[in-house]
């Protein structure tokens, strides 16, 4: 019934799961599509042929996943079961020039054309042959008639060479199959980098054969072996995208201090584990802040040689792991307590006439970055490294002044900032980012994903669809800018990869199972339009709990937990509202799932062990839904006056507010149905 309801009111929208001759769902969008008349119809005949320099096993390997795809949706049963070398003719024909590893800064382009007679892609690279493989999947569609392609000629490139997507597997870990899932999400919409935040205080995730307590006492047990993650390396290669690990340091260092407490700049014992230890007193945010600032935090000391010789035996073991030409060395969030309070590190920086822990930070990186040159890497760290040697790759996560600092330098700059998606941003905000036409020296960005309010439960969740928008940032030209059909295409999109199978609808039904067994579909008609608070609103919320709640093995279980940032039933009803608005079409609809809302609290109240915050959104949903469906009554009547609308604000902003860190996101939509007015979507969010 849900999935019913969701279709009529997408359909009554204008924006139902087909699409007519005159658009299309394609995420990211490419460079140029131009639509024509006509389709390549599907059949059970349907052959791929492939020229191709010789020895492109990498190619062979794509291609015959998108026949199998191809296959699977459509369920066509193909005559032709394989494409091997030598299968150069066909309806589809795809036709490559230069075989080539994936790697930034590659050419990726390729031209696509579509008839009714047959399909050619031409590629100069067979990276960019994955990328217009990827186009193909996406345009596939169906009729009363079966299934095809319709005709086009598209042209494609991407706009930035870098386009990335950051998971932190240290604070929480992620069994290999979910990495691998995240790795066919981000070859969907064209992502290239996997940026794999492996280190940090509380967990290393990495088999080393030359430092084996780095995973011994480092790991809590959960890490990749070395065989796994050549086996990562080679899965990823296989669509298009280059692992760039990331070691933190010099702080963010519990676990590795864990393993080799000589390291540390202050006596131990260690243990993989939170950053702050406060006990079961809960605190709050200006606590909070100032335990952040004042904290003598774990670090490694940069004032022994012998820090550095560890370094260069354990990069150099790790550059024969990973073949990135980049690696990623964090040094973000020191606050350099811990160095100030050692006598040695002071009289270090005396001698090396250092001004302060900010000078020796630098220092410390240069060190690290000579290191990494002499194996053959280059450095890539957050943006608290800005300053340093020239070729250093800055990614921007925060402050501005960093970038500017970047810019000065002539340093490549990678953008995160406005790319959290820990943060529950929409997607809308993310598209909005314009740090990315700061500067010349922008050489793209990645998508962020810390973990410590993400585990392998709602990962997927957390990171799909949404991160299909800032894909779309990375890869489409900026003139691309159009909300409406985004999430248009996003949601789409979102269906795709769930054939495909990503987690991201099951982490959420499953879970919404759990909390309500049998009565999950009811408690889905709320959650689905819940959404989490913005900002570091919740993280916060959760370090303000008793260090129970904010260790690892807590679980993350709560309906702020699981909830979809971006909602298609919010999505879907304010354009329902904003055409009624402008044409007074679709109240119908309006009504109906104004109705469902008033109803709701009923429903969901005798579901056990619900959260109260859940019970009391249910009952403000209630009300508002009431009043919206009054103001239509009255606003046929003629009895809608100013005084009347007046009175309702206290309710809808009692709505609006935050309660279990949830919101509801129709507030705004269903006030418009009172006032008359549809305010716009928040272009920026506070922090806090």
């Amino acid at each position: 019934m849900q999935r019913l309801l969701l279709f009529l009111l997408a359909a009554a929208a204008g924006s139902g799961p087909s699409f007519a001759q005159t658009t299309h769902s394609l995420l990211p969008v490419p460079k140029t599509v131009r639509l024509q008349e006509g389709q390549l119809r599907l059949r059970a005949d349907f052959r791929i042929g492939v020229s191709a320099p010789a020895g492109d096993s990498l190619l062979f390997r794509a291609v015959n996943r998108t026949r199998a795809t191809l296959n699977r949706r459509t369920g066509l049963y193909f005559e032709q079961e394989t494409i091997a070398p030598g299968d150069t003719a066909g309806l589809f024909r795809v036709i490559v020039t230069q075989k080539q590893v994936a790697l930034p800064g590659a050419d990726e382009g390729y031209h696509l054309v579509i008839s009714p007679s047959g399909a050619k892609l031409q590629a100069t690279t067979t990276t960019g042959a994955l990328r217009g493989l990827q186009t193909v999947l996406q345009l596939v569609q169906q009729d009363s008639a079966g299934y095809y392609l319709p005709s086009a000629v598209i042209d494609d490139a991407p706009r930035f060479a870098w386009r990335g997507l950051m998971l932190d597997v240290a604070r929480h870990f992620l069994p290999l199959e979910a990495l691998r899932r995240n790795i066919d999400a981000m070859a969907v919409v064209k992502l290239n980098v996997l940026h794999l935040h492996l280190s940090d205080d509380e967990g290393f995730r990495v088999q080393s054969k030359r430092f084996p307590e780095l995973q011994r006492k480092g790991s809590l047990g959960q890490f990749y072996t070395q065989t796994e993650i050549r086996e990562l390396v080679r899965y990823a290669a296989d669509r298009g995208i280059v692992i760039v690990p990331e070691f933190d340091m010099p702080g963010h260092t519990t676990a590795m201090l864990a393993a080799y407490p000589a390291l540390a700049s202050a006596p131990g014992p260690y243990q993989p584990g939170p950053r702050f230890r406060r006990g079961d007193k809960p605190l709050s945010l200006p606590a909070i802040m100032q335990m952040i600032q004042t904290t003598p935090t774990p670090a490694i000391d940069p004032s022994h040689e012998a820090t550095y010789a560890f370094l260069d035996s354990f990069f150099g073991e790790m550059a024969g792991l990973f073949p990135s030409p980049w690696m990623h060395i964090g040094a973000d969030e020191n606050n350099g307590v811990s160095w100030k309070n050692n006598p040695a590190i002071v009289r270090f920086m005396q001698q090396q006439k250092l001004a302060d822990t900010h000078a020796l930070q630098a220092y410390f990186v240069r060190r690290v970055h000579a290191i990494l040159r002499k194996h053959n890497r280059k450095t890539v760290g957050w943006e608290e490294l800005a300053g340093g040697p020239k070729d250093l790759i800055v990614q921007a996560w925060s402050d501005t002044a960093y970038f500017h600092k970047a810019v000065r330098n002539n340093s490549s700059i990678l953008v995160s900032k406005g790319f959290y998606l820990d943060l529950f941003y929409p997607a809308h905000a993310h598209y909005r980012n314009d740090l990315l036409d700061a500067s010349p020296l922008v050489m793209g960005g990645e998508a962020a994903l810390w973990s410590e309010i993400v585990d392998a439960g709602n990962q997927e969740t957390r990171t799909w669809p949404r991160t299909g928008a800032i894909a779309e940032r990375l890869w489409s030209p900026a003139t691309q800018t159009d909300l409406d059909d985004l999430y248009r295409r996003l949601f789409r999109l979102s269906t795709q990869l769930d054939d495909l199978g990503i987690d991201h609808i099951g982490q959420y039904e499953r879970s919404l199972r759990r909390l309500a067994g049998a009565d999950a579909g009811t408690l889905r008609n709320l959650t689905d339009i819940l959404t989490p608070v913005k900002g570091y609103r919740k993280l916060f919320a959760r370090l303000s709990l008793p260090e129970r709640y904010t260790v690892q093995s807590a679980p993350l279980t709560a309906v702020s937990d699981i909830v979809f940032v971006d909602s298609e039933v919010k999505r879907n009803f304010r354009q329902l509202v904003s055409n009624w608005l402008s044409t007074k079409k679709n109240e119908e609809a309006i009504r109906i799932q104004l109705l469902r809302w008033k109803t709701l609290a009923a429903n969901i109240r005798p579901i056990p062990g619900l959260e109260p915050a859940i019970q009391a959104h249910a009952q403000r949903l209630e009300a508002i839904a009431g009043v919206a469906l009054e103001a239509l009554e009255r606003r046929k009547a003629g009895t809608l006056t100013p005084e009347w609308v007046a009175q309702q604000r206290p309710l809808f902003a009692a709505a609006g507010k935050a309660d279990g860190s949830l919101e509801l996101s129709i507030v705004k939509e269903t006030e418009a149905l009172i006032s008359g007015e549809l305010a716009p979507e928040p272009t920026s969010y506070p922090m806090f």
